[in-house]
């Protein structure tokens, strides 16, 4: 999916948002803006996940921290971590699983510092179950893992991830036989998850982690690593966590790769076929 004005317009204010959670002054703000604007316009024709790779790094440089999102990170992972033992609860009132366990995970992706539309996640959990996929492929996935030797799931943010182990261990119990693997980031991008995010909450109990060696917060093959790639590439399956994973990813043809988000900005509600808020499975 190439970058769009809306992008541009969008990761302009993302710079923006920066400045304000880290309480910068005016002049460094004005500043901020300034490199984020410098950064955006040298690019066409590319997706919005490489152009935000150049901008976050330029932007830690100026702060002067190499993940300038780590306490939000940390912030989202507890308030996760808080709603996870109601979020069981219901888990063990429903009829599939599985099922259940995939409307948990596409919850959580609500927790995302790019987009310019911010969902509650208690509420998101108040709902997720009545709220039926706009676009729903998941019975075609749960066919597909029947026969699955192995299972990736891309992760997307932090926070969301905490929902992710509790859909990987579902699967597990559902599929004892099938081989899971969880990729992160390669390094810290915007809020996404990362090895060291992964492990601190045991996903490695659950799941082989895997690092990308991306520096996109999306899964851009020309930015992975080789050994990735190998393992990538072995896999059966494919699930596809959030927008910037779908922004990589949309235009490749793999039927082994599904698509399992929440839509929180018009430029994908646009190309996916659906309207903001929507979630969906594809």
């Amino acid at each position: 999916m190439n970058i769009t004005t809306d992008c541009i317009n969008c990761l302009l204010n993302q710079s923006i948002r920066v400045a304000k959670n880290l309480n910068l002054d005016e002049f460094k703000s004005k500043e901020l803006s300034k490199i984020a604007q410098e950064s955006i316009s040298k690019y066409s024709g590319v997706t919005p996940v490489v152009v935000a790779s150049d901008l976050y790094p330029k932007m830690n440089h100026f702060i002067g921290s190499s993940d300038i999102y780590a306490d939000l990170k940390a912030k989202s992972t507890k308030e996760a971590l808080k709603l996870l033992r109601e979020v069981e609860a219901t888990l063990n009132n429903l009829e599939d699983r599985v099922k259940g366990a995939i409307k948990v995970s596409v919850a959580g992706n609500v927790i995302d510092f790019a987009t310019p539309n911010q969902f509650d996640l208690s509420k998101e959990f108040k709902t997720v179950f009545k709220t039926p996929f706009a676009i729903d492929n998941q019975d075609k996935f749960l066919d597909k893992l029947k026969s699955a030797k192995s299972l990736m799931i891309v992760g997307d943010n932090v926070g969301e991830h905490v929902f992710d182990k509790l859909l990987l261990q579902e699967i597990k119990i559902a599929y004892p036989n099938i081989e899971l693997y969880y990729a992160t980031r390669g390094v810290p991008i915007i809020n996404d998850v990362t090895m060291k995010e992964a492990k601190e909450i045991g996903l490695d109990e659950v799941a082989t982690l895997i690092d990308s060696g991306v520096n996109t917060p999306g899964l851009d093959y020309n930015r992975a690593s080789s050994s990735f790639m190998e393992i990538y590439n072995s896999m059966n399956l494919i699930l596809a966590k959030g927008m910037g994973n779908y922004e990589a990813l949309d235009e490749v043809d793999d039927n082994r790769i599904f698509h399992l988000l929440k839509v929180k900005c018009n430029v994908v509600a646009s190309s996916i076929g659906a309207n903001l808020g929507d979630l969906i499975f594809k």
